[in-house]
């Protein structure tokens, strides 16, 4: 089945021909460069036009004058003089009436252009729909993200003024000077928060630790602290704990009663009466957990895409655990290569996901089991498993370190004394924060703040 398309897509020839003509004009060197900058081969239809501004494109950026001599020379050396009939037929061309303000023409071909791929987007979904290419769910989530990129167009900002930069740029010095806010959003942890000023927007940060050492626990306490005390919106991903789990884990930790007991339903009245209270303060806060198994990165981007698009919603903070669960689409040429490059094309994947979006996103991962070998144990960067990309895409790397004790009658015992590595801060200090994990609770807690009330 071929793909339905109109017997003629949006387009303006005489435009395109009147915009080249324009930009080509002796002393149209400022309109050129604008025109260049924003537009590419993809806003001209007509193969002609197509060739021309590739070769006016090619002449701006060497620095050359554009006239009709330097554009033929350019022509000829990309092998595009006779797309455009010669010589003569590229005169012909420039001959088009030159207009007085081209931005609007640059304007008028962009919409265009969007047309014709609003067009070709929805012919392709037509027929993979009909075709049964892929399921439903697949097709629907790679269309969202498909008209999620086209919503962002390709439009790049040019230069902007140093008085337009510092407005912004002021306002949160002087919020921060004066004790009115920060850049970040603050997680609960009064050390972490100091040395981070929160979480900053755009910035990946990756939460790293051995198996068992209680990194999703942490996550979840910076997702329901970041809720409760700053109303945070978070979505949590987890592609290993059913959603039940990880509202029970948020139950414990908020409530203070024993994960546990909470599970095997093993409480009284009086703890009963606790975990309603608890149950009715979550349901007021804006968290949302999706458990979907072997999700892939564009499926994240798209639900969060569709969840930003409906009326009122908002992210502020995006928690994922973890790495090495995520899948690779069958399509993706890292998913037949080794383990580390589909790692490194999934952490790049979030790096622009919190870039693209303006939110923190936490991304859990394992270690090596090198780190166990080592004098100490303490991890470092090296011990990210399977990828150096995921340090080189990070923003932030943080690690949790926990002392474990030799077993005792057959029973494992632990130091609940941990301490959080901040490995890599791209644009802040490095550091150490002592934690203390109230395993039962599913919880930890800051050394300094150890005598503080209870959460919930």
């Amino acid at each position: 089945m071929s793909e339905w398309l109109p017997q003629r897509l949006p387009e303006d020839i005489e435009a395109e021909r009147a915009l080249l003509a324009t930009c080509c004009a002796p002393g149209a060197e400022t309109a050129a460069a604008e025109a260049s900058f924003v537009l590419t081969e993809e806003d001209f239809v007509h193969p002609a036009h197509r060739a021309v501004f590739k070769a006016l494109k090619s002449l701006i950026e060497a620095q050359l004058e554009v006239n009709s001599l330097t554009l033929k020379d350019a022509l000829d050396q990309a092998g595009d003089l006779g797309r455009v009939g010669g010589f003569t037929g590229l005169v012909d061309l420039l001959s088009a009436e030159e207009v007085g303000r081209p931005k609007v023409l640059a304007d008028l071909l962009i919409r265009k252009r969007k047309l014709r791929q609003l067009i070709r987007l929805g012919a392709q979904l037509v027929r993979q729909a009909a075709e049964e290419e892929a399921p439903p769910d697949t097709l629907v989530e790679q269309a969202a993200v498909d008209l999620f990129r086209l919503a962002q167009g390709q439009e790049r900002r040019g230069l902007e003024h140093i008085g337009d930069v510092a407005k912004d740029a002021m306002e949160n010095l002087l919020d921060r000077l004066e004790g009115r806010g920060s850049t970040g959003l603050k997680v609960g942890f009064s050390r972490l928060d100091a040395i981070t000023q929160g979480f900053q927007p755009g910035n990946l940060i990756v939460l790293a630790a051995r198996p068992g050492i209680g990194k999703t626990a942490l996550a979840l306490n910076w997702l329901l602290r970041s809720a409760m005390y700053h109303q945070a919106h978070a979505a949590f991903f987890s592609l290993e704990m059913s959603k039940e789990e990880v509202f029970n884990r948020l139950l414990s930790a908020h409530c203070a009663v024993n994960l546990r007991s909470v599970a095997a339903g093993n409480f009284d009245e009086a703890v009963q009466a606790r975990l309603l209270k608890s149950r009715d303060a979550l349901l007021e806060l804006p968290i949302y957990i999706n458990d979907q198994a072997a999700i892939t990165t564009r499926e994240i981007t798209a639900m969060v895409d569709r969840h930003l698009s409906q009326a009122n919603h908002k992210l502020d903070l995006l928690i994922v655990d973890y790495l090495q669960l995520l899948s690779s689409p069958d399509s993706s040429r890292a998913a037949k290569q080794s383990e580390a490059t589909r790692i490194g094309e999934i952490s790049r994947g979030f790096k622009l996901l919190a870039k693209d979006h303006g939110i923190p996103v936490v991304v859990l991962s394992q270690l090596n089991r090198e780190v166990e070998h080592r004098q100490g144990g303490r991890p470092q960067l090296s011990d990210l498993r399977d990828s150096g990309a995921i340090e080189q895409d990070a923003d932030m790397v943080m690690f949790i370190h926990r002392r474990m004790q030799p077993p005792a009658d057959g029973q494992v015992e632990d130091d609940r004394s941990a301490e959080l590595i901040i490995g890599k801060h791209r644009n802040g200090p490095v550091g150490t924060v002592g934690l203390y994990f109230e395993g039962e609770y599913a919880r930890y807690r800051e050394m300094e703040r150890a005598t503080d009330s209870e959460m919930g």
